[in-house]
C-alpha cells in the first residue's frame, strides 16, 4: 500500500489526514466542542441509502457476523484489519469486554470528499457511560472505504447539578 487515508471520526466530525506508508492503523484524535451543533440539514438520497446499508451491516457487526462487511471492505480498510479472522477476534473481544448497545445516543448520515459517511453513538452494557463512535464511510460504489471505532464521550466524570428544585 502506497499511502494510508485515516479518517479520524469523534463526534461525527471527520477530518482527513495523510500518513506514511509504514502506518497500519487508524488515527483518532479528540474535538472540543463549545457551541452547539447547527439544525440537521435533510438527508440526501445517497445519505439515506447509507444510513440503511450501514445500520444492516452494523447489526451483523454486533451479532459477529462479519462476512459481508469484510467483503464491502476496500483492500486499504482490509489491509488495516488483516485478516478476517483477525478481524472477528477483534470483535469478539469487543463483545466480550463491552457487551451489547444498550443506548443509541445519535446517528449521523454526511457527504466529505466523495465519501458517504454514517456515523452512530451508542453505549453498551459494560461500560453504559462511555459513548463510542463506530463510523462508516461508503465510496461511490458502495465499498466501505472507512471504518473506525473510537472512544466519544466518557460521562462517568460530567458533573451533575444537585440541589432543591
Amino acid at each position: 500500500m502506497n499511502k494510508t487515508i485515516c479518517r479520524v471520526m469523534v463526534l461525527g466530525a471527520v477530518s482527513l489526514l495523510s500518513t506514511g506508508p509504514a502506518s497500519s492503523g487508524l488515527a483518532f484524535s479528540v474535538l472540543a466542542v463549545s457551541a452547539p451543533a447547527p439544525a440537521a440539514a435533510a438527508q440526501t438520497v445517497a445519505e439515506k441509502a447509507v444510513q440503511i446499508r450501514a445500520r444492516a451491516l452494523l447489526e451483523e457487526f454486533y451479532a459477529v457476523k462479519l462476512e459481508r462487511l469484510w467483503a464491502a471492505f476496500t483492500p486499504d480498510v482490509k489491509a488495516q484489519w488483516g485478516t478476517l479472522d483477525g478481524f472477528t477476534q477483534y470483535r469478539k473481544t469487543g463483545v466480550e469486554q463491552f457487551g451489547a448497545q444498550k443506548e443509541l445516543v445519535a446517528e449521523k448520515t454526511f457527504m466529505r470528499g466523495g465519501v458517504t459517511y454514517y456515523v452512530r453513538s451508542a453505549t453498551f452494557e459494560k461500560s453504559p457511560q462511555v459513548v463510542w463512535a463506530v463510523a462508516f464511510g461508503f465510496d461511490q460504489l458502495g465499498r466501505v472505504s472507512d471504518f473506525g471505532i473510537s472512544l466519544e464521550h466518557d460521562r462517568s466524570g460530567d458533573q451533575v447539578a444537585l440541589g432543591s428544585f
